[in-house]
């Protein structure tokens, strides 16, 4: 047992973490309920202000949970100091596609913090960021040892799995501990084993193919369904219904739904880790790259939809007043990132007068407009109503009773409502026949 993997087992050892978005922030609260010494550091001052207060900007981190770690010491700093020679160090900072290739700025920056804070000692160093296969390797392990005594730095791989608004704890969710040697392994290990389960596999490549795996599968997946969108308006079938029913076959399927699109870090960014890589190495993945592309395609298939159903109630989208409900990237989370629901409301407003609506997203987070509520009367004066995330906070049975008509991307508008619902997937003919003329206000 090394010296960083018996301070890991009797909890005596100070942990770095490096991001507190997230990802960094949840890890950190739970490594200090473990019982380690935490600290945290993250380059926006702002935020770190925040958390200083005890006011928490992660969905599933409660102020009062963030008060209770910082009161059990739980230090959070904007200077990179304050993760000085620490036994252990997490990388959770963000990582992103920038012109086809990955966006590897933030990653490269926490490791020559790494280089700089972790002084001589024995240390563990890993990686919780989403990245492509082989940057642990060939993007950390370069930095953070070129200056280190040899030998000193243990490296693995331990892929984030949150989900955000999915109602799953930490301690739930197995995590994969990939590292390139069993010492690194273990001590990976003894760290993560503190506060959930651990999957351990033979090298940090393989850890960071398992996230992009996880998250490809997902997309793909939903590529599938919403590709079933298009031949469902030309059919007489229920794709939504269809896949019910599909879901009921007790192996060989798990169901996924339709949708506006895919939001998100992981979904949208991970399968391009994937395909880049890909082409990095002289191979291809045409199908994931295809699936990409369905996807992408979705908010635009929305818009088509909105307008179509408008055209049939006698309302050009030029003249229509519409109202979008939704601008997270999933239900009952504030995260706005890669968000189809904005995706839809831009393209909408380019033609129309749109107002956005979530009670979640921050409006100083946001690079376009957004309102918390909307009243009664203002349903009632819309010409379209558009359910784009549904959010428990929506209240679907009002927004029903008092719109004239609701283009529902979700399938979530309740089956006794007085509104026409038209609801993405539904035929032309199905448009053609619910949508008649608009009700005089």
């Amino acid at each position: 047992m090394t010296g960083v993997e018996r301070g890991l087992a009797t909890r005596d050892a100070r942990i770095g973490v490096i991001g507190l978005g997230y990802v960094g922030l949840p890890l950190s609260l739970a490594f200090v309920d473990a019982g380690f010494e935490v600290r945290g550091f993250d380059i926006d001052e702002e935020r770190v202000g925040r958390l200083r207060n005890g006011d928490s900007y992660v969905d599933d981190v409660s102020d009062a949970e963030l008060t209770a770690g910082l009161d059990e010491g739980f230090i959070p700093e904007a200077t990179s100091s304050v993760v000085a020679d620490c036994d252990a160090y997490v990388i959770a900072v963000p990582t992103g596609v920038a012109d086809g290739e990955p966006a590897m700025g933030a990653v490269r920056a926490a490791a020559r913090t790494i280089a700089e804070q972790a002084g001589e000692r024995e240390t563990l160093v890993i990686v919780s960021s989403t990245v492509y296969p082989g940057a642990t390797s060939e993007v950390v392990a370069p930095i953070v040892s070129a200056d280190r005594p040899a030998g000193s730095t243990l490296f693995a791989m331990v892929p984030e799995r949150l989900n955000p608004g999915g109602g799953h704890e930490i301690a739930e969710i197995p995590l994969v501990v990939g590292a390139d040697d069993p010492t690194a392994r273990d001590a990976a290990a003894a760290l993560f084993e503190s506060i959930t389960e651990t999957v351990p596999v033979d090298a940090t490549e393989t850890a960071e193919l398992s996230k992009t795996l996880e998250n490809t599968y997902r997309m793909v997946n939903i590529a599938l369904v919403n590709q079933l969108v298009a031949l469902a308006e030309r059919l007489d079938a229920d794709v939504w219904e269809a896949i019910d029913a599909a879901g009921t076959k007790p192996f060989g399927f798990q169901a996924f739904e339709p949708g506006p699109g895919v939001g998100g870090h992981c979904i949208p960014i991970d399968p391009q880790f994937l395909t880049w890589r890909a082409n990095e190495t002289g191979t291809e993945l045409p199908f994931i790259e295809h699936a990409h592309e369905v996807n992408e395609g979705m908010p635009g298939r929305v818009v088509e939809g909105v307008t179509t159903a408008l055209e049939a109630r006698g309302v050009p989208l030029e003249d229509a007043s519409v109202l979008a409900f939704g601008a997270a990237y999933k239900p009952n989370v504030g995260d706005p990132r890669h968000s189809p629901a904005i995706d839809v409301f831009e393209e909408l407003r380019r033609h129309a007068d749109v107002t956005l609506v979530d009670p979640h997203v921050d409006p100083e987070e946001l690079w376009v407009p957004v309102t918390e509520s909307v009243s009664d009367a203002t349903i009632e004066a819309a010409d379209a109503a558009v359910l784009l995330v549904d959010h428990d906070a929506f209240d679907l049975v009002r927004l029903g009773e008092h719109a004239s008509f609701v283009y529902d991307a979700k399938n979530a508008m309740p089956d006794d409502t007085s509104a026409t619902v038209v609801t993405l997937g539904e035929t032309t003919a199905r448009v053609d026949t619910v949508v008649e003329e608009p009700p005089t206000r």
